[in-house]
């Protein structure tokens, strides 16, 4: 049978991101949560926001953007595939479900907590280390309708 995991999420960081590094292999792995709020009425008709906590992780350079750029409260978007983490504590085994980001897309710069600098591209874990530069946009008045291609 065939199998689809990837998940995207759209919130607020709830802490500051935690860089860190992931043992002897000499990779760096970014711990992050992100709040998703979910609107839903109550007994009584009032809509209420439901906040959902995820946990996610974003590992080597986009780690270490996030950790440069963001921080708590910081609006992003994140795509990546759910992971199930298992270890074992005082004898008893544990597990928790979190997301490992394949890109992170900063929001907004400039919000405060944040650098002006901050890259408005989405960070990717297949992303070039120099995106290319932006194609020029296209003019529509001075396009020709006879070349286009279909």
């Amino acid at each position: 049978m065939a199998t689809f995991n990837r998940v995207v999420l759209m919130g607020n960081l709830t802490r500051d991101p935690q860089l860190r590094d992931a043992g002897s292999t000499g990779h760096k792995v970014c711990d992050m949560c992100i709040a998703v709020g979910e609107k839903r009425k109550d007994a009584t008709g009032a809509v209420r926001e439901i906040p959902c906590f995820v946990d996610f992780e974003a590992w080597d350079r986009i780690g270490e953007l996030c950790a440069q750029y963001l921080r708590k409260g910081s609006p992003v978007l994140v795509e990546g595939k759910l992971q199930m983490d298992s270890w074992e504590k005082d004898g008893q085994k544990r597990t928790k479900l979190k997301v490992r980001a394949m890109t992170v897309k900063f929001l907004s710069a400039g919000q405060p907590g944040q650098q002006a600098s901050a890259p408005a591209q989405p960070v990717s874990a297949n992303a070039p280390a120099h995106p290319a530069a932006p194609a020029a946009p296209i003019d529509p008045v001075a396009s020709d309708p006879d070349d286009i291609p279909f």
